[in-house]
């Protein structure tokens, strides 16, 4: 088993850890001045922040749910590429519990008798083609499947991260081999947690609408929001000193490709699922385009097409923006904010139209959630190295090169 060679601090900065408990009571502050905030919206007011905590919670989440897939798929096809990005990916993956805790008021507005605050289908009196639904959207059976997605992406995170911080110790080859052989039934499960999961906690608070693709959509977003996070984060921890031999401008330029590739198959899931509902003309299947087309979101939907689609496809699609580390980081940040655009774009407009109020208590609820994302990463990083040195691609990855 070679052993790494290089001297790189990979280690996460010590003083950055002690900004835990700031960031925890920070987030949790946001989140009240939101809920506060969002009570000027009037009669919506609850209504409204219960939509912003989801729309900023699916948003932090999907970065997590992104890496966890990429670090599935990393083991399942035996990339040595990536060895030194995948241990931030496992990291991610492993705050994923804490987000389980922090669905709590999501899964209590659904369980809670009669209330329709985030879910329709939970109110005293519901439109037929909802009553027929509601075998399956009920709380008792929501709560039931969230355990369930929860179950298995907590304990693929838990496994993929543990076997290799036991490699990190004994340097066992074997430990590849069987991260390898259980990545493809857990791909398996967690494609499926990921799509059920999507109809259940996004979809249904539009609950007479539905999509067949609405779960690919979603991870489409997750997987670009994922790759976009990891170039900020490499590029933020190499401005520190950490991880600089071992995340190359060979491994920016892999992450960049993959972004601009999610950026596209993210727009190409978008229009498919536009134009079905489109030439199909259906008025409960356009009714949900409709809320989006009303009160101020035809802008947003506007915004969307060009800054999630149009801009940035067009300033990725050099090489030399995808080599270039801080055009990449430029690329990441903007992509990282037309993502929560879509996914606000996904879940507000069920409130009512866009106005002042709601942009303000929406972007304080996102503030509030970002450093609770910040604080949960900080906190799993820990004393654990930043890059797996004792992987048997390790060697592989530090001489990868771009053809």
């Amino acid at each position: 088993m070679a052993e790494h060679t290089s001297t790189d601090n990979i280690l996460f900065p010590a003083q950055w850890r002690s900004y835990f408990a700031i960031l925890i009571a920070a987030g949790f502050a946001c989140i009240l001045v939101s809920l506060g905030l969002c009570s000027l919206v009037g009669d919506q007011g609850l209504k409204t922040f219960f939509h912003s905590y989801l729309a900023n919670y699916i948003f932090c989440l999907s970065m997590c749910l992104g890496a966890l897939f990429f670090v599935l798929v990393q083991h399942l096809v035996r990339a040595s590429w990536s060895a030194t990005i995948r241990r931030v990916g496992e990291l991610l993956a492993t705050t994923i519990p804490w987000w389980a805790i922090l669905f709590l008021p999501i899964l209590i507005s659904a369980i809670r008798p009669h209330s329709d605050v985030l879910y329709p289908w939970n109110a005293v009196e519901l439109e037929p083609l909802v009553q027929q639904k509601i075998g399956y959207l009920n709380g008792s059976f929501f709560t039931i499947r969230a355990l369930i997605y929860f179950g298995v992406w907590i304990f693929a995170g838990m496994f993929c991260f543990t076997l290799s911080r036991q490699q990190d110790h004994t340097g066992s080859a074997e430990i590849t081999l069987k991260l390898q052989k259980w990545s493809g039934p857990l791909i398996v499960l967690f494609a499926l947690a990921l799509n059920f999961a999507a109809f259940d906690w996004v979809m249904s608070t539009d609950p007479a609408w539905y999509s067949t693709i609405f779960g690919v959509y979603l991870f489409a977003a997750s997987m670009m929001a994922f790759f976009a996070a990891s170039i900020v984060v490499f590029n933020i921890l190499q401005r520190n000193g950490r991880v600089i031999k071992y995340v190359s401008t060979e491994h920016y330029h892999d992450m960049g490709k993959f972004l601009f590739g999610f950026v596209f198959f993210w727009s190409y899931i978008a229009f498919s699922q536009y134009m079905l509902y489109w030439y199909g003309n259906i008025p409960e299947e356009t009714l949900w385009f409709k809320h989006r087309m009303v009160g101020g979101w035809g802008y947003v939907g506007i915004l969307l097409i060009l800054g999630h689609f149009a801009i940035p496809m067009l300033g990725l699609l050099s090489r030399h923006v995808r080599r270039h580390r801080n055009a990449l980081f430029g690329w990441a940040i903007f992509l990282l904010v037309m993502h929560w655009v879509d996914m606000s774009f996904l879940v507000l407009p069920n409130v009512g139209p866009f106005s002042l109020a709601m942009l303000l208590g929406h972007f304080t609820c996102l503030v509030g959630l970002l450093c609770i994302f910040l604080a949960l990463f900080m906190w799993r990083v820990g004393d654990t190295p930043l890059v797996a040195t004792r992987d048997p691609w390790i060697q592989e990855s530090l001489a990868y090169h771009n053809m």
